[in-house]
């Protein structure tokens, strides 16, 4: 972060700075990574709250807390240490951050969707990166934390920045633009992942479409054409609208797919792509971030090169060699479509044997029953052998028994890594998929440690 006072700061938060003046060149959420000079911003999260380690973040050289007036008190071994006292401290984060978007002039491009989103945002960083210097957040930095703090990553040498946006309600996307303020939006699809808050793949297809209506009159959004349900909420922006797509007529249209073992294949407007990553779905991605490029100034052909050795992140349909076996690591989340598209990779690829190693998709409300039994029944039919973990898994289980399949079921990810080396034979291609909180990273483990 380029350097502010702290008179600067509560000033553009609208708080009061108790203490000394100085410059802090930074700001953290967590004492424990926190560094001298920064900015301590003590948010109160469901779990924990930030105010508890205030000396912590003194005794680390802090420039400051940002603390809320009700925790401002009373506060011993705090005299001598500076604190910008608001009302909100999580509002505070986020109007800082608003604010020092708007001191730079840069190509700022925001992704979001249901999934593949992560993907795409590194895909159209790859490509920006061709004529640009780019920022991007890392890891799962995109939400109403992870944002504020991406941002004050911006220096002055970046001249793009691409943010991946998450959310898992309505409004969400919609104050996450109010900080970024994109002039290019990229919505990759809407699926079934969050029913259990927004209730149908419609209201999900709204809430992403608040990146639609926050794009400015001059600015421009990609969407997915080949999904109904953006296509349905297009009209909602005032900026350019272009589609991306494999089967609808768009803008940006992939042909002349070929979809191996060692990665994708297809062409666009007369520019053919190579990339080493698996699955129909990526060449949604690969056309998201080419099309980005286009839309930022950089051809198709420089597109095609910056992509021709991309690599996905990890845990991300991760093709990796462990001992015996072959792994597809898809475990850093799972929703309905993307385990149909790890099961289409799965059921596309030479093996000697195919393994589903299944876990629960977690917030999908009162479809999750239907959709985990169904997903057991393509499991079924994409591997010889279904293994699945943790209560809603169960129902994956069933459905794949309903469809004729060898299916094992385990209470939990550690039941079930403790039974592989009896399950899984040499030479097997095993998937291994399920939402983020089930840690599949264990099995992960679990198997690599099989002799």
């Amino acid at each position: 972060m380029e350097p502010m006072l702290l008179s600067q700061i509560a000033q553009a938060v609208g708080g009061r700075l108790q203490g000394p003046d100085r410059n802090a060149d930074g700001v953290s959420i967590d004492s424990r990574s926190l560094k001298a000079d920064q900015l301590f911003a003590a948010v109160k999260g469901p779990k924990f709250d930030g105010h508890d380690f205030l000396i912590a973040a003194q005794q680390s050289g802090a420039a400051a807390a940002l603390v809320s007036v009700h925790n401002s008190k009373d506060k011993p071994g705090l005299e001598n240490f500076s604190l910008i006292i608001v009302p909100d401290t999580t509002a505070a984060l986020q109007q800082l951050a608003g604010y020092y978007r708007k001191k730079f002039f840069l190509k700022m491009t925001a992704v979001t969707g249901s999934n593949g989103k992560t993907t795409t945002k590194e895909m159209s960083a790859r490509v920006l990166s061709q004529k640009y210097k780019v920022l991007k957040n890392q890891g799962n930095y995109n939400n109403q934390y992870g944002i504020p703090l991406s941002l004050f990553n911006i220096e002055k040498e970046h001249q793009a920045v691409v943010m991946e946006l998450g959310m898992s309600g309505l409004g969400e996307i919609a104050a996450l633009c109010q900080m970024v303020l994109p002039e290019l939006g990229i919505i990759t699809n809407a699926g079934e992942g969050h029913t259990e808050f927004l209730k149908d793949v419609q209201n999900v297809a709204r809430a992403k479409a608040e990146l639609l209506e926050a794009l400015p009159q001059d600015g421009t959004a990609l969407i997915n054409y080949d999904d109904e349900n953006l296509r349905a909420q297009s009209g909602k922006s005032k900026a350019r609208v272009l589609g991306f797509s494999i089967e609808s007529g768009s803008d940006y249209r992939a042909e002349d797919l070929d979809l191996t073992g060692q990665g994708i294949k297809f062409t666009l407007k007369g520019v053919r792509f190579q990339l080493p990553v698996l699955g129909r779905h990526n060449i949604y991605n690969a056309l998201a971030a080419a099309a980005a490029g286009e839309v930022l100034g950089i051809d198709l052909k420089s597109a095609a090169l910056a992509l021709a050795d991309f690599q996905p992140a990890s845990m991300r349909l991760e093709m990796m060699e462990a001992g015996k076996f072959k792994i597809l690591s898809d475990c850093y989340n799972a929703n309905p479509q993307s385990m149909q598209a790890a099961l289409a990779v799965l059921k596309n690829l030479p093996a000697k044997r195919k393994v589903a190693i299944l876990g629960d998709m977690k917030e999908l409300g009162a479809i999750s029953p239907d959709r985990h039994r169904q997903t057991g029944r393509l499991a079924a039919q994409a591997a010889g052998l279904v293994i699945t973990a943790g209560p809603l898994a169960a129902e994956i289980n069933q459905g794949a028994k309903e469809q004729g399949g060898e299916s094992s079921h385990f209470e939990n990810a550690a039941s079930l890594s403790q039974n592989l080396p009896s399950l899984l034979l040499p030479g097997d291609l095993i998937l291994v998929k399920a939402s983020r909180s089930m840690h599949f990273e264990e099995v992960l483990e679990a198997i690599k440690r099989i002799q």
